[in-house]
């Protein structure tokens, strides 16, 4: 795997490859800024043009040298990016080129229109004071840089192992990401806890809880297309889900079954082929005939 990867050309995704944090030299606030700047799917796209500048882009991450790149409009003010950017402007390094093919640090890519450039991951300056937003019906609720700090402590979910062997249910080979390693604990994730306080909030029974948490996925979580355009599982956590603002079933089913871990609420995980989605344990009507029995127990298909 070549771990030095700048795509000069603005029309490709970002990499990612590594998490910065591992590197104990940064803060907890740059870790958190470096590792959603590779995250595929989910704030690539857009961290960069949200904590920096809307016309700057983030393109690569040299691992061995610890330097991040970046590209930018023609037409950007360098000296007013470079303030928003870095701790010390002093510590960035230019492309050689300014049009056609660039080989920079080994990295190579079209660069007509943009200049491109590097810095150290040390120098990256985070504005902690950031407020992110995610949908909620007809408004808007918020979370902070801060929060999304405390989001990478993972002791808030369920870090099993990644992926799940289900042969044994389908007769043959069949693997499967594990949706469960990414589900938020019953009240350990702050951010999830709010949210599913405020959609539950005057309801009594579980039934009526799980329905109105499940109406909030399907009416604000748009579903999106991203696992099939990076040909692989994009698993997100919970938070993730809420801040993309989108995801496909899997991403659907985590933040569900996360919001009803927080109201206590029994759940179990049903796979299917290159499908998945969560069973409710309750008094449900079932003139549909969406059930599953699990362990002797029933379970309405949400």
């Amino acid at each position: 795997m070549n771990r030095r990867i700048l795509v000069l050309v603005p029309l490709l995704v970002c990499c990612f490859f590594y998490s910065c944090k591992n590197n104990t030299s940064l803060t907890p606030a740059q870790q958190t800024a470096i590792h959603y700047l590779y995250m595929p799917a989910l704030l690539c796209d857009t961290l960069p043009r949200q904590l920096w500048h809307p016309a700057l882009d983030f393109r690569g991450y040299d691992v061995g040298k610890q330097q991040l790149y970046f590209i930018a409009k023609n037409e950007l003010d360098r000296a007013q990016m470079l303030q928003l950017l870095t701790l010390d402007t002093s510590k960035v390094e230019y492309a050689p080129c300014s049009t056609g093919i660039c080989e920079f640090g080994g990295m190579r890519g079209v660069i007509d229109g943009y200049y491109a450039f590097r810095i150290p991951c040390s120098n990256l300056k985070v504005d902690t004071s950031h407020v992110f937003t995610y949908r909620y019906n007809d408004t808007t609720l918020n979370v902070t840089f801060s929060e999304l700090i405390q989001e990478q402590d993972k002791e808030m979910f369920y870090h099993t192992p990644k992926g799940i062997d289900l042969t044994k249910y389908f007769g043959r080979p069949v693997y499967a990401g594990n949706i469960g390693a990414n589900i938020s604990k019953a009240d350990k994730d702050p951010v999830i806890k709010k949210l599913a306080d405020k959609i539950t909030a005057g309801l009594q029974s579980n039934e009526a809880k799980a329905q109105a948490l499940l109406q909030y996925v399907t009416t604000n979580i748009s579903y999106s297309y991203e696992d099939l355009w990076y040909e692989t599982e994009v698993a997100k956590r919970a938070h993730e889900v809420l801040l993309s603002g989108d995801g496909d079933c899997s991403a659907k089913t985590t933040l569900y079954a996360s919001l009803l871990e927080q109201c206590a609420i029994p759940y179990c995980l049903l796979y299917y082929k290159n499908h998945v989605n969560v069973g409710v344990r309750g008094n449900f009507a079932n003139e549909n005939g969406y059930t599953q029995k699990v362990n002797d127990q029933q379970y309405a298909v949400a």
